[in-house]
């Protein structure tokens, strides 16, 4: 097991490692978060989710000042403020483009456009995720969607899981020579965002402000666009119901979300404290 000594920053994903399946935190992450900061280790969010979304998510962890990475690395927020330090939009052809592909394809598509979230229509699916992420949405129809005032920072679709696959495949090598990066983030949104953004190159610049080297950060998370931070950092983890795809990338492995798996590495890795019958165990990327 590594050293609980020299960890200077702990980076968490949301949905899936914060957030709980009910929307909410538990107690003993709370607490884990608080031993952390009263230690004088820093925490932070990585998320996907816009600044102002996350910013309910920080305030209940009890963090107070540094750095927020938002739209899967695309914008990096100095918090409480959630000023954006560091902001990499789509190219605008290829937001047109893929926006265009996807609605043809009759897709329900989310473009971000600043601090606005555009959708392309209104049904069950988008009530349930601006109820989940507290944010407004404007829907734009007739060819409105595509009339953005700056282009976007990122585009969301939501559909059947295979849907999405097959719309992956087709446009992946066109969006790549476009400049685009697309993942899943979970099983029903499939995201896009500038090629060279992500939680991992987010958190590489975080590391370089705050003057940290990667064996010093834990971080922690359980989809696809976690993945490149969890390699990236010295400690990464994936929680316990992250696919093998996600596994393979981490040092170690926690317990699922609903069993508190985020508040395990915190306590393991960072505090120092063990027990028996509740262990990380070792990942694929173990040296």
């Amino acid at each position: 097991m590594d050293s609980a000594d020299g960890i200077r920053l702990i980076a968490l994903d949301v949905d899936g490692t914060v957030i709980y399946r009910d929307g909410g935190v538990s107690a003993r992450l709370r607490a884990a978060v608080a031993e952390a900061l009263q230690r004088g280790i820093r925490v932070m969010l990585a998320t996907g989710r816009m600044v102002q979304s996350a910013e309910r998510i920080w305030r209940d962890l009890g963090l107070s000042d540094g750095y927020l990475i938002t739209y899967n690395g695309a914008v990096i927020a100095d918090m409480p403020a959630g000023t954006p330090q560091s902001t990499h939009a789509l190219p605008e052809s290829a937001a047109r483009w893929l926006a265009r592909e996807a609605l043809a394809a009759g897709i329900l598509t989310q473009i971000y456009v600043g601090r606005e979230l555009w959708v392309s229509e209104e049904d069950e699916r988008v009530r349930r995720y601006i109820d989940a992420h507290h944010i407004p949405a404007w829907v734009r129809v007739d060819g409105k969607l595509l009339d953005w005032p700056e282009p976007p920072i990122k585009v969301l679709l939501q559909g059947d899981s295979v849907v999405l696959d097959q719309f992956r495949s087709r446009v992946q090598a066109r969006g790549h020579e476009l400049g685009v990066r697309i993942f899943k983030s979970q099983s029903d949104y499939l995201e896009m965002v500038a090629e060279g953004v992500g939680k991992g190159p987010a958190l590489a610049q975080v590391a370089q402000w705050l003057g940290i080297d990667r064996a010093e950060i834990i971080a922690v998370g359980d989809a696809e666009n976690d993945i490149d931070m969890i390699g990236w950092a010295g400690r990464g983890v994936a929680m316990g119901q992250a696919g093998p795809n996600v596994k393979r990338h981490a040092r170690w492995i926690t317990g699922p979300v609903d069993q508190d798996g985020a508040a395990l590495a915190i306590e393991e890795l960072a505090l120092g404290l063990s027990n028996p019958m509740e262990r990380l165990t070792p990942g694929a990327a173990q040296e």
